[in-house]
C-alpha cells in the first residue's frame, strides 16, 4: 500500500533558508574569530552551540510544515458503549504514521444522532455503523467499487463474497461488514475458535456436592442439590442480554430472525418446533425457585456480575468470556473461590447458527474533504495488515507469531478495558475485522474461553445469505420486524414466570398467535421472494472460489 507523503517545502522557502544560514555563518565566523583572541576555547564551545541551536529551530520548523500537510479524517463511531473516545495509544498512532494521517474521533452520544446526521446532510469524513440501511445509499456514501476504479493506484482488492455479502439493492456495496469470511478461508486454518453463549458454576460448591454436567438432566439435578444445600444463594442467575441463550444453542434453536426449514424455504425463528421446551424448561426452573423474580428485572449486565463475584450465585447464564473475566474479579477481591465454564457441548442437537453476513463497517460519507485519503484508510484497515495491527497490536511489541502462523500475545486479549486502553489495543480492530482475525486471535491462550470456542466450531451452521435479506429503513417489513422484537421481549417474561406449565403454555401461544396478528408471515413472504436466488448466486460464488 503506498503510503501519504508530505509535500516538500516550496523553492521560496528553501531560498530564504539558504541566505538565512548563510548570513548566520558569516556572523559566527567573526564572532568566533573575535573569541579566540579574547576568551579562547570557552567561547568557541558558546558559539558552536548557538549554531546547533539555529539549525536545530530551522529543522523544527520545517517539521511543522511537514505535519501542517498531513490530512486529518474525522471518523464517527455509531456505538454508544464504544470504550475509546480518542484515537490514542501506541497502536493507533502506529496506523497513523504507516498511513501519513492523523484521524479524530467522536463517539455516538445516543441512537439518533446518525439518522440526525444523514438527514441534514452534514456528516464526519468516516463512519462506523451497524446501520447498513442508513449508509448504503449513493446519495448518503460513496460506493466502494467506484472508488476502486477512481483510485486504481491504490491496492484494495476486495474478494467476490465479500462484495457479494455487501450488495446494496442499488447493486453498489459501500463497506465490508466485519465478522464475515466465507467457509472457505476457514479451511485455510486447523484450529478455529467460535463465540458465543457459555454456561458457568462455582467449581467449589460443584466439588462438594459431586456435581457434574455431562448431560443436559444434569443441570435439572444440580440446581435442586444447591438449592437444598445452599438455600441462602441465588441457584442459577442470568445476563439480561444473552438470557438463556446457551440453553437455545444445546437444543439447537436459533434466537431470532430467518430459519432454513427442511423443504429449504425460510421461516421466523417463532415456528421453530422445539421452542415450546425450551421456553417449559426455563419456566419449570423458575417456578421451582433456582431462578429469581429480581434477575428478570434486571436491565443492565453489571447487576448479574456483580452477584457472581460476590459468590451469591452458583451458576450463571451469561456469554461463553465471562467465566474468566468474573473469576479474574473474584481473584482481586481476594476471594478463594472460581467461576468453571462448561466448555462441553450436553446434546446431540447442539447447533450454533452463524447467518451473519458482516456487521459495522466503514462508509465515506459524501461530505468527506479528502476522499483519497479516505479512501487509502479503509484500503489499509481492511487489508490483513491493517485488521491485525488494530485487532492484535504491533507485531513484536503486543504478540508474535507461533510456527503456524497463530498469534501468541504479551497481554490478556479478554482483559479489562483498563488494560487495554492504554496503548489502543483491540477494540479499534472491531471497526474492521473479518471472521478469521478474531477466530484464530485466541488459540494459544489456553483458557476455559478458549476451549469452550474451539469445541463450539464443530456444531457452527453458516448461512450468511439469510443475512443478506434486509429490511429497508420504515419499510412495512421493518416495522413489523420492530414490533415483533418488543412484543416477545415482553410476552416471553410472561412465559418464563407463568404460575404453572399449564399457563406457559397458554402465554406461548398467545405470544404465536400476537406474532401473525402483527405481521410474521408477511416477513416469510418477503424473505422467501430473494433468498432462493441469493442462495443460488452465492453458491456459485463460493464453488469458483474453491476451483
Amino acid at each position: 500500500l503506498s503510503l501519504l507523503f508530505v509535500p516538500r517545502p516550496k523553492a521560496r522557502g528553501m531560498e530564504i533558508s539558504m541566505k538565512f544560514r548563510r548570513a548566520t555563518a558569516i556572523v559566527l565566523s567573526l564572532a568566533m574569530a573575535f573569541s579566540l583572541t579574547a576568551c579562547g576555547g570557552t567561547e568557541k564551545a558558546q558559539g558552536t552551540a548557538s549554531a546547533e541551536s539555529s539549525e536545530s529551530q530551522a529543522s523544527g520548523e520545517v517539521q511543522e510544515k511537514a505535519e501542517e500537510n498531513i490530512p486529518t479524517l474525522t471518523l464517527f463511531v455509531d456505538e454508544t458503549w464504544w470504550p475509546y473516545d480518542k484515537w490514542e495509544g501506541a497502536v493507533p498512532e502506529e496506523f497513523e504514521r504507516r498511513l501519513g494521517v492523523k484521524v479524530e474521533v467522536t463517539r455516538a452520544a445516543d441512537d439518533n444522532q446518525l439518522a440526525l446526521m444523514v438527514a441534514s446532510g452534514d456528516m464526519p469524513d468516516i463512519i462506523c455503523s451497524y446501520r447498513y440501511q442508513y449508509l448504503a445509499d449513493s446519495q448518503v456514501c460513496y460506493p466502494l467499487d467506484e472508488l476502486h476504479e477512481e483510485y486504481p493506484e491504490i491496492p484494495f482488492e476486495v474478494d467476490p463474497a465479500y462484495q457479494f455479502v455487501n450488495k446494496a439493492p442499488d447493486g453498489h456495496y459501500y463497506t465490508i461488514g466485519c465478522g464475515f469470511s466465507p467457509e472457505y478461508e476457514y479451511k485455510k486454518y486447523d484450529k478455529i475458535l467460535s463465540e458465543g453463549p457459555g454456561f458457568m458454576y462455582r467449581e467449589d460448591i460443584a466439588e462438594e456436592l459431586g456435581l457434574k454436567f455431562e448431560t443436559l438432566d444434569d443441570l435439572d439435578t444440580a440446581f435442586e442439590k444447591v438449592q437444598q444445600a445452599y438455600p441462602d444463594i441465588t441457584v442459577c442467575a442470568f445476563s439480561c442480554i444473552h438470557k438463556f441463550n446457551w440453553l437455545m444453542q444445546q437444543m439447537g434453536l436459533k434466537n431470532g430472525g430467518y430459519y432454513e426449514a427442511e423443504d429449504g424455504t425460510l421461516k421466523w425463528w417463532l415456528r421453530q418446533e422445539k421452542l415450546l421446551d425450551f421456553y417449559k424448561k426455563v419456566n419449570e426452573w423458575y417456578r421451582k425457585g433456582y431462578l429469581t423474580a429480581e434477575n428478570f428485572a434486571y436491565q443492565s449486565e453489571d447487576e448479574t456480575k456483580e452477584l457472581c463475584v460476590s459468590g451469591g450465585a452458583f451458576a450463571n447464564f451469561s456469554y461463553d468470556a465471562h467465566a474468566d473475566i468474573y473469576s479474574s474479579s473474584i481473584a482481586a477481591n481476594g476471594d478463594s473461590f472460581r467461576l468453571t465454564l462448561v466448555t462441553d457441548e450436553l446434546s446431540d442437537d447442539c447447533a450454533s447458527y452463524d447467518t451473519g453476513c458482516g456487521g459495522r463497517g466503514l462508509y465515506i460519507t459524501r461530505s468527506c474533504e479528502n476522499v483519497e485519503a479516505a479512501y487509502r484508510l479503509l484500503a489499509y484497515a481492511y487489508g490483513e495488515e491493517g485488521m491485525k495491527l488494530l485487532m492484535w497490536g504491533i507485531e513484536g511489541e503486543d504478540y508474535s507469531l507461533d510456527s503456524e502462523g497463530y498469534p501468541v500475545f504479551n497481554y490478556d486479549f479478554q482483559g479489562a478495558d483498563s488494560l487495554l486502553k492504554p496503548r489502543g489495543l483491540k477494540y479499534w480492530g472491531w471497526l474492521v475485522h473479518n471472521a478469521i482475525v478474531t477466530s484464530i486471535a485466541e488459540v494459544n491462550a489456553g483458557s476455559q474461553t478458549a476451549t469452550d470456542k474451539m469445541n463450539l466450531t464443530a456444531h457452527v451452521v453458516r448461512n450468511p445469505v439469510i443475512g443478506m435479506i434486509r429490511f429497508e429503513t420504515d419499510s412495512e417489513e421493518a416495522n413489523i420486524n420492530a414490533k415483533l422484537d418488543e412484543m416477545v421481549k415482553n410476552q416471553q417474561t410472561n412465559i418464563f414466570m407463568a404460575d404453572s406449565e399449564e399457563a406457559c403454555e397458554a402465554a406461548f401461544n398467545e405470544m404465536l398467535q400476537q406474532a401473525e396478528d402483527i405481521g410474521m408471515g408477511i416477513l416469510e413472504e418477503y424473505g422467501n421472494k430473494s433468498y432462493p436466488e441469493l442462495k443460488k448466486q452465492y453458491a456459485e460464488i463460493i464453488a469458483e472460489a474453491e476451483k
